[in-house]
């Protein structure tokens, strides 16, 4: 049988995965983004949640917030000083940095 290879420990989210997460650029707008990535931006974000769940309504409002929570590197539960990382990017562990996505000629971009 084979060893486990890759990502196998579980990923550590302090707020609902369900929820909007947004970050702010360095340009100042903001920009939606996978939870993955928010837990790891160094710069300002924010979390948008429902104001209540009514089976049947879509209606029910919204609430934003800042979300003040802590800050660990791309894909590891390990935390990061956010004061000694770049602003307004993604940090990364030495050694293990993000693959980057490719265009396609399949998708005529």
């Amino acid at each position: 049988m084979g060893e486990k290879r890759g990502n196998t420990g579980k990923l550590k989210y302090d707020f609902n995965t369900a929820w909007v997460c947004e970050v702010q650029f360095n340009n100042g707008k903001w920009y939606r983004i996978i939870e993955r990535d928010f837990r790891s931006f160094n710069g300002p974000r924010r979390l948008t949640a429902p104001n209540k769940a009514e089976l049947g309504r879509f209606d029910v409002g919204s609430e934003t917030f800042e979300y003040e929570g802590p800050y660990y590197y791309w894909n590891t539960n390990t935390e990061y000083d956010p004061d000694k990382q770049p602003k307004g990017e993604i940090i990364q562990q030495k050694g293990k940095e993000r693959q980057q996505a490719e265009r396609t000629s399949v998708a005529g971009l």
